[in-house]
Formats: C-alpha cells, sequence, structure tokens
C-alpha cells in the first residue's frame, strides 16, 4: 500500500511539474510578443493617394501559429481582414476615406491581441497669396 502511495505521488508531482514548466513557456512567449508588437512604429501613416489613405504594415515575429489582421473603421465594421501564416508581414494598404473618422489595425492571435487606432480629422484651409504689381 505504501509503494502505491509513493507512486501516485511521484505521477502527481510529475504531472505538475509539467503543467507548470508549459505554463510557463507558454507566458514567456505571450509576453515576448505583446512587448515586441506593441512599437507604435510598426504601423504607419505613410500619406495621401488620391482618395486613399496609405498606412504601413510591418510586423516581425509572429507566432508560429499564425495570427489575424483586421482593419476596422469607427463603428468597428471589418473593411478588410486576413488571416497571416507567416512570421512576418510588411504590407501596404490604401483606404478610402469616405466616411471614415476612425481607423483601427488589431492583429491577433491565442497568444496576443495588438490594436493601433489612427483618428481622420478634416480641415479646410485658406492660402494667402500676396504678389507685386509693378
Amino acid at each position: 500500500m505504501k509503494s502505491v502511495k509513493s507512486f501516485l505521488t511521484k505521477i502527481f508531482f510529475a504531472a505538475f511539474i509539467i503543467i507548470s514548466t508549459a505554463s510557463l513557456l507558454s507566458a514567456q512567449e505571450q509576453l515576448t510578443s505583446l512587448f515586441y508588437t506593441g512599437s507604435e512604429e510598426q504601423i504607419k501613416f505613410i500619406g495621401q493617394e488620391e482618395e486613399k489613405l496609405v498606412f504601413e504594415v510591418q510586423l516581425e515575429q509572429l507566432p508560429q501559429k499564425g495570427a489575424s489582421l483586421s482593419i476596422l473603421d469607427g463603428q468597428n465594421n471589418i473593411i478588410f481582414q486576413e488571416r497571416i501564416g507567416t512570421l512576418s508581414l510588411y504590407r501596404r494598404f490604401k483606404i478610402s476615406v469616405e466616411n471614415i473618422d476612425k481607423i483601427t489595425f488589431r492583429i491577433s492571435s491565442k497568444t496576443f491581441n495588438y490594436n493601433q487606432s489612427f483618428t481622420i480629422n478634416y480641415r479646410m484651409e485658406e492660402k494667402l497669396e500676396v504678389k507685386k504689381v509693378n
């Protein structure tokens, strides 16, 4: 009876060590991913071409199991959605400015979530020009 109890204690202890190690590795991977993808420099507003806003997205060290990229408007309607199956992504997006006051880029996987939002404000500017007349 004592040997069975000792055997069960050893099995329980081994299972506890395995589960603890797996949880620690998962948490470490999540913290690394969150830290790296937290940089605002990875999604940049480049400029405007015709009636479209141009954004550059550059992501590296994405999870091996993949991630999802979604672009949402101010009302959380999905403008674009894509599954990323590679470890990195470099792409330029041209987004129509029609009726949009906010754009949010959302990158997510099982190990992290990252959002970067941009507000869009319209301004009319007057330009004063003074020329010398002879």
